[in-house]
């Protein structure tokens, strides 16, 4: 009996020495994990089609009238939004109402098709600068810039315009901003689901 409890004994203290040493030895240093880049002859992603390219460059020739405006215009909203970013629009416009309502002389206005641009104050020009497509995906990268008459005299600003395959056609599914001197980085489709205004 007292073999088989100095035998139980000293394997208790072998076992938790031995946890002991491991917990201090990973207890300083930053925990790892290992991965493993996958790579191939092929690229996962091309060229966007000319048409998705087409699509952005139409759609920013528009939003670069006041009117008609985007949120209001529904067969604009039918041709370049995909469904998921005309439900966002509709619950933007909601939140904005509710917002107007308990703000009546704030200087914040409704949704419009600056919001698709990322400026209340327009750019003067605007370039394409790339564009792929992943999968179902195609994102078309945009650099606005601001001449000297603008509120961003010399400002210029890259955008990604994501599209999604949808009835045929490529819609927009999303916009992201680049962090910039004046602009925070941000996904417009989040933005229009969110619950508060501005």
């Amino acid at each position: 009996m007292n073999k088989l409890f100095l035998f139980v004994f000293i394997a208790s203290c072998v076992l938790f020495a031995g946890i002991g040493f491991a917990q201090t030895r990973t207890k300083g240093s930053a925990n790892r994990a290992e991965v493993r880049e996958e790579v191939s002859g092929k690229r996962n992603t091309s060229v966007a089609a000319a048409e998705a390219v087409q699509s952005v460059r139409e759609f920013i020739k528009y939003l670069f009238h006041q009117k008609p405006d985007i949120a209001t215009d529904t067969n604009a909203q039918s041709r370049w939004l995909s469904e998921a970013m005309r439900k966002a629009l509709a619950n933007r416009q909601t939140v904005y109402a509710a917002y107007a309502k308990e703000n009546p002389d704030s200087p914040e206005g409704p949704p419009s098709n600056g919001d698709f641009i990322g400026s209340w104050d327009y750019p003067t020009s605007f370039r394409l600068v790339d564009s792929r497509l992943s999968g179902q995906r195609a994102v078309v990268d945009v650099q606005f810039a601001w001449g000297k008459n603008t509120n961003y005299p010399g400002d210029k600003r890259l955008t990604s315009y994501i599209l999604v395959r949808e009835s045929g056609s490529w819609k927009l599914e999303d916009i992201y901003s680049f962090e910039g001197k004046f602009v925070s980085a941000g996904s417009l489709l989040e933005t229009f689901r969110g619950k508060s205004y501005p």
